[in-house]
């Protein structure tokens, strides 16, 4: 008996953001030209129809499909790809102006620039760059009682993979390392860190398990916040924030991260 092909789940974009932001795109033809991504072009992408086979520095590959980003995490800060991109087939693409996300990231909320800020750390390994982007900017206070503290022990899980996100996490002192499925430690945070907001933010549950090192203090800002603080930011912006992180997750599963 021949096994039914499962049903992919549809891309967050597709469904809850390009509805929105018909009067941002323009819809077109995805070319060579377009993916050359150097400096001048001022497009970024998100795949309608088709397929686009991307390459690293390494010639590490993986396939992007509809509701996929193109050149957002660039785009933002005006540099050429770095990510090699190969049309697979006949590829329809949403295009958005460069310009006009930075535009709009001028005046979001300091809670999008520091997470915004700190994925484009993550993604183009800048290892000069500390990432207390969220204290720097205003977002986060030690002081604050909206975003509790708390203590865990040495080995104390924090949270177990496939679980709904409840909130994510900055790391203010310790040590926090995520573990995949198999067991083997994928990723390790540090003070000046934070971790978890990628499921919050794409509405998807933890793919790994995620545990204290030594003794470990978090602070925690919650879904429901997240939720309630976003509500009134430029659709573009929370649009943008959401390719970044897809963008993230992509960059993590080649370098065997699974956030």
């Amino acid at each position: 008996m021949e096994k039914k092909k499962e049903k992919k789940k549809e891309s967050i974009i597709l469904k809850k953001y390009i509805p929105t932001l018909g009067k941002h795109f323009k819809i077109h033809e995805l070319t060579k030209e377009h993916l050359k991504g150097d400096t001048d072009h001022d497009e970024c992408f998100i795949i309608k129809e088709g397929s686009v086979l991307a390459r690293d520095k390494n010639g590490k590959t993986f396939s992007l499909e509809p509701g996929n980003p193109i050149g957002f995490a660039e785009a933002l800060v005006s540099r050429p790809y770095d990510l090699e991109y190969i049309l697979k087939e006949d590829t329809t693409v949403y295009a958005f102006k460069s310009s006009s996300i930075r535009k709009a990231l001028a005046t979001s909320s300091s809670l999008t620039r520091g997470m915004i800020k700190y994925s484009l750390d993550r993604i183009f390994d800048s290892k000069k760059s500390k990432t207390y982007h969220l204290i720097d900017d205003g977002f986060l206070s030690r002081q604050d009682e909206r975003f509790p503290m708390k203590e865990y022990d040495d080995d104390e899980t924090i949270f177990m993979r496939n679980q709904k996100p409840k909130f994510f996490f900055y790391v203010e002192s310790g040590k926090v390392a995520l573990i995949s499925k198999l067991d083997k430690v994928i990723a390790t945070y540090v003070p000046g860190d934070s971790f978890g907001e990628m499921a919050l933010f794409t509405d998807s549950v933890r793919s790994a398990t995620a545990k204290s090192v030594g003794k470990t203090t978090l602070q925690m800002v919650s879904s429901e916040f997240i939720k309630e603080y976003f509500e009134n930011e430029d659709p573009l912006i929370k649009f943008s924030l959401v390719c970044i992180l897809e963008r993230l997750r992509a960059m993590n599963n080649l370098r065997n991260l699974i956030l």
